[in-house]
């Protein structure tokens, strides 16, 4: 936001406030898709400015259960394993996140997703790791997730298995039936 003035950041904010306001209670209420046309259309601007709003609407000493009570899953359909009390907050998690430099390898999680939905995107090693852990456990087969992501079947196989050991390593849930074997029609 730094090209935009002061004023023009102010009146950028304003404007988005209904939303921000509206974001908060679609990712409770809406699906995906529905979120995603959401922010389609926004500029890179608003998209930032989006994120200044909704970070200015979070309470850093709120405690984690309360800021995400609604949710009761994990991506894997499996129970939050809450604790009945914790002493965790938001402000708790700043230490492990490390904030993203330009320029640095990271994950962009967006591209892991439009390139799993179809639209080709240039993805790391990281990024493709975790399209394909995403793919397998959405039952996509190892062709379907290959062709998606850009990779050979066998590198799909083989980051698959990682992603397995290193789920298990951390206590994460594994599939047991077998996933991702299906060949494309």
């Amino acid at each position: 936001m730094s090209a935009l003035s002061a004023e023009e950041c102010g009146d950028l904010v304003e404007a988005l406030l209904p939303d921000a306001a509206g974001l908060v209670c679609a990712v409770r209420e809406e699906s995906r898709d529905q979120i995603a046309a959401r922010l389609g259309g926004m500029s890179r601007h608003e998209l930032e400015a989006m994120a200044v709003i909704l970070a200015a609407m979070a309470d850093p000493e709120r405690g984690l259960r309360e800021a995400f009570e609604w949710i009761n899953f994990d991506e894997y359909g499996e129970p939050l394993p809450w604790p009945s009390r914790s002493s965790k907050t938001v402000r708790g998690l700043v230490s492990t996140a490390a904030p993203r430099m330009k320029g640095r390898a990271g994950v962009d999680e967006v591209a892991v997703e439009r390139a799993l939905h179809g639209d080709p995107q240039p993805l790391n090693s990281a990024e493709r790791a975790l399209g394909v852990d995403r793919g397998i456990r959405r039952g996509m087969s190892y062709d379907d997730v290959a062709e998606r992501l850009q990779m050979t079947r066998k590198a799909v196989e083989q980051a698959w298995t990682r992603a397995k050991e290193r789920a298990r390593a951390e206590g994460r849930y594994v599939p047991k039936e077998k996933v991702g074997e299906i060949t494309a029609a």
